[in-house]
């Protein structure tokens, strides 16, 4: 596993221009399980929780 920490990453989508990109700002565990909190680069004030391993799958994000 890669450090993700700071690390920017890209939400996969059909069309270019709508790609989401967000920045990993910490990791925590929840359950035994990693996930990621990820802050959206146009609006630091939200953050979402994924797992890691969503974040790991290509099929939806891209790390930069």
């Amino acid at each position: 596993m890669d450090i993700l920490i700071d690390k920017i990453i890209e939400k996969v989508s059909d069309k270019k221009m709508n790609r989401t990109k967000y920045k990993v700002k910490r990791l925590k565990t929840i359950s035994g399980l990693i996930h990621a909190v990820l802050v959206d680069l146009e609006d630091e004030n939200s953050e979402i929780l994924v797992a890691l391993s969503v974040i790991e799958d290509k099929n939806k994000f891209i790390i930069l």
